[in-house]
This record gives C-alpha cells, sequence and structure tokens, in this order.
C-alpha cells in the first residue's frame, strides 16, 4: 500500500512539474513605454534596447518586441489590413497569413504571423479608437507553438488623460 501511495504521489508530482514549468519559464509582466503612455505585458526578463520617442524596443534569449509611433501615416480603419500586408511583405515575412481585423478596449487592430528567418513573428497596427494616434507593433519569437505572442499583443493598453 505504501508502494502504491508514493507511486502515485510521484506521478502526481511529475504531473505538476511538467504542466507548471512552461507557464513559469515565461513570466509576464507589464512595462511602459513612457513616451506615449502605452503599456503592454512581456517577459519579466527583458532588457531594453531603444526607450525614446522614435521607438520602444525590448527583448530578451526568446522575444523581440518592437513598438513604433504611426507619425503621419493617416492610415483608415479600413486601409491598415492592406498596408500591413504591404509592411510585412517588404520586410520579406515568409508564410504570411492573412491579415486578421481584432478590436482591444482602447484600439482598433489588424495582425498577420509568418515567419521572419528562424523565428516565428507578429506583425501588428493599433489605431486608437479616440483617433490620436496609432502604432506598428513586432513581436519576433523562437517557439512554434508560444501563446505568449498573443498574449503581448492583446494586453496593449494606453494611459487615460
Amino acid at each position: 500500500m505504501k508502494h502504491t501511495a508514493f507511486s502515485l504521489s510521484a506521478l502526481l508530482l511529475s504531473a505538476f512539474l511538467m504542466f507548471s514549468a512552461p507557464a513559469r519559464g515565461q513570466e509576464l509582466q507589464t512595462t511602459e513605454w513612457k513616451a506615449y503612455g502605452i503599456s503592454f505585458l512581456a517577459p519579466a526578463d527583458i532588457a531594453t534596447e531603444d526607450d525614446s520617442e522614435e521607438g520602444y524596443i525590448v527583448y530578451n534569449a526568446d522575444y523581440y518586441i518592437t513598438v513604433q509611433l504611426l507619425a503621419g501615416e493617416g492610415f483608415s480603419i479600413s486601409e491598415i489590413p492592406q498596408e500591413l500586408k504591404n509592411i510585412a511583405t517588404d520586410d520579406e515575412v515568409a508564410a504570411q497569413t492573412e491579415v486578421e481585423t481584432f478590436e482591444l478596449p482602447q484600439f482598433h487592430g489588424a495582425k498577420l504571423e509568418g515567419n521572419c528567418d528562424e523565428d516565428r513573428c507578429v506583425y501588428s497596427y493599433l489605431i486608437a479608437k479616440d483617433g490620436s494616434c496609432g502604432f506598428y507593433v513586432s513581436v519576433i519569437y523562437k517557439s512554434q507553438e508560444e501563446p505568449v505572442a498573443e498574449k503581448i499583443l492583446s494586453s496593449f493598453r494606453m494611459e487615460d488623460n
């Protein structure tokens, strides 16, 4: 009986570690681009490459996240899918998905996924619903089946003025 209880405990512990380890592997925390009052979730161990008026770039060994202001672009909501496709094609993103539009609390969005060299990537445009601004966002990541990139993109928020 003791052997069965020990085996069951070992099996439960193994299952717990197997399913909880990936969740601990990419813990997310809020990061903020202060120049424009934009915040989003990113891996907890990120380093900052650029935090200026021109852009906000953060990275770790698995993720490279770029956010840039769409200054003077003047895209209408109906134009962003084609414009996003154009930039991905110019950047030679391979195996592109169709552009998908989505809504966040403060943004109209469009995104596509593909391959950026050996990595996976998500390209997106986020246009503020109040018409005040727009942003280009790219998330480049190593894992083929990583749900974290989607969590990052869906977490974008603007500071209320």
